[in-house]
């Protein structure tokens, strides 16, 4: 499951800062960052946007880049978590049926191959862009990403 502080953290130190300095170039106050952490509290999406701001990325890079493993979830299993969808509230919702859905999500089928009005309706459902439920580059079976 993506974790937010983890990749705030994993972010943090791949540019090299503290806690101080992100603190400083995101405009949020080093004590939030202690309570989020302490309290494991995740930080809200425009907290999110200021700290992706900060490092010089977008929200769909922060979500999207994760190091991932071929047993990490899909950006469509991720998004539809955040939904706190099902994947059968999702097909009902988006009229994709289930099947077509659990493939995407087992990556049994590219969802980057989809007919552009599948992937546009599951992204319509899921408050997101047809662009942000795409892989970046569809993995075979015996390779990590």
């Amino acid at each position: 499951m993506f974790n937010t502080l983890d990749r705030i953290t994993e972010l943090r130190l791949e540019k090299g800062w503290s806690v101080y300095k992100l603190a400083k170039e995101s405009d949020i106050k080093q004590s939030t960052f202690a309570s989020w952490y302490s309290r494991e509290i995740e930080p809200s999406i425009s907290m999110v946007e200021k700290i992706c701001s900060a490092l010089d990325m977008s929200l769909p890079e922060f979500f999207s880049e994760a190091p991932r493993t071929m047993e990490s979830e899909t950006r469509l299993a991720h998004f539809r978590k955040l939904s706190d969808l099902s994947q059968e509230e999702l097909a009902g919702k988006s009229g994709v049926s289930v099947e077509t859905i659990c493939a995407y999500e087992q990556r049994k089928r590219d969802i980057s191959k989809a007919q552009y009005r599948i992937v546009q309706r599951l992204a319509d459902v899921l408050e997101c862009s047809a662009s942000d439920l795409v892989e970046e580059e569809y993995p075979s079976r015996q390779s990590s990403f």
